[in-house]
């Protein structure tokens, strides 16, 4: 039995951290692995992770730091540390390329391979990391994972990975798929709940709102659309000083009476199903989960080229594919598939066959089971 350490960098519920909690929870009905997970810093999903398997808890409060020094004993991550390297794992993988300090550590005290599962394009690297984490990222990783092939490809061009240390792990569905349905009288709740006539076509997008997401291209395409569409962002943060900007642009622009920005929701799949059309406006994302779940709600997809992986499972078969940027496709592309329910209905059809054929759980958890015998010790 191979005995594996799982690595989160943080307990917040995004991508990454629900795509490893889903590897881990389907894993632990194989036998041939056993596992513990370490989480490096807090959040909401923290105590999620002691549900799945023993776990140690990195991050602590400074007031225990105070306290360990001035009792002259092993500080919380010393004592860690110390039992981790009687564990003997026979492989580590870190979900991100954001934990190099922490490999560093790591390295220190265990003499198995690790596999950095990475989550991250240039951007996100920027954003997420420092240069000098990132650099011992590269230096401690034995290997990577990618989340797509077009990710893979940016890895080897632009960090120097050997095309033999980087394989695309594809990813899971974010939930089963028995949870990954909506009834109709759902979609024409969500539309009263939002104000929106009968019949108007809806077109959605959901995220972080940033700029790397593109909610400005968003509002951009909106502008430039057909004015009888509806569009809706889901997951804002009413706080920040972004969203009040895209209020004041919104307000300007005469959108925001067809233009709905929705707070995170627990609830994000009712509100994809209301959904016609399904845009992601990203400038880059290795594997949007959204757009897994988008697609077995058989929904059509457009997107950006050269923005990740999306592009590439989009394909000519489960949507449009616009040039980089290029809004004005965007907008014409949407206008067209409102306009069209025969076209919808059939780029939605097998934009579900797709990522059913690619994505199912079995598919999945063969691929992450074959790449923990190959790197395990």
């Amino acid at each position: 039995m191979k005995k594996i350490l799982f690595i989160s960098h943080d307990g917040n519920r995004a991508g990454a951290q629900i795509l490893l909690m889903r590897f881990l929870q389907l894993l632990k009905d194989n036998q041939d692995f056993t596992f513990k997970i370490l989480v490096k810093d807090d959040g909401p999903l923290s105590r999620g992770w002691d549900e799945l398997a023993p776990t140690f808890h990195w991050y602590y409060e400074p007031v225990r730091k105070h306290i360990d020094r001035v009792l002259g004993r092993q500080t919380h991550r010393q004592q860690i540390l110390s039992q981790l390297r009687k564990e003997h794992f026979d492989l580590v993988v870190s979900n991100t390329v954001t934990n190099g300090p922490l490999l560093a550590e790591l390295r220190g005290v265990l003499t198995c391979p690790i596999v950095t599962y990475a989550h991250e394009m240039p951007m996100g690297i920027a954003t997420y990391t420092s240069r000098e984490g990132f650099r011992q990222t590269l230096r401690y990783s034995d290997a990577f994972w990618a989340c797509s092939e077009a990710q893979r490809q940016v890895y080897i061009e632009r960090f120097g990975i050997l095309p033999e240390a980087i394989t695309v792990l594809p990813s899971l569905l974010p939930m089963p798929l028995s949870d990954l349905s909506a009834e109709d009288d759902t979609g024409r709740s969500v539309r009263q709940s939002l104000g929106i006539p009968a019949g108007a076509p809806l077109i959605g997008a959901c995220g972080t709102f940033d700029w790397r997401k593109g909610i400005d291209l968003f509002v951009q395409a909106a502008r430039q659309a057909p004015e009888h569409l509806h569009w809706l962002w889901i997951g804002v943060n009413e706080g920040s000083a972004e969203y009040k900007m895209m209020q004041e642009d919104l307000r300007r622009l005469g959108l925001a009476e067809r233009v709905h920005l929705l707070p995170h929701t627990d609830r994000p799949l009712e509100y994809l199903a209301a959904l016609d059309v399904f845009v992601l406006t990203s400038r880059e994302e290795p594997y949007p989960l959204v757009v897994l779940e988008a697609a077995t709600l058989s929904k059509p997809i457009v997107c950006f080229a050269q923005s990740g992986g999306a592009p590439d499972f989009v394909g000519e078969e489960a949507g449009v594919v616009c040039p980089y940027l290029d809004v004005a496709c965007m907008s014409r592309s949407v206008g067209e598939l409102a306009e069209n329910q025969q076209l919808r209905t059939q780029l939605g059809r097998q934009a579900r066959q797709k990522v059913l054929r690619q994505h199912a759980d079995a598919v999945a958890m063969q691929a992450f089971a074959s790449l923990l015998n190959r790197y395990a010790q």
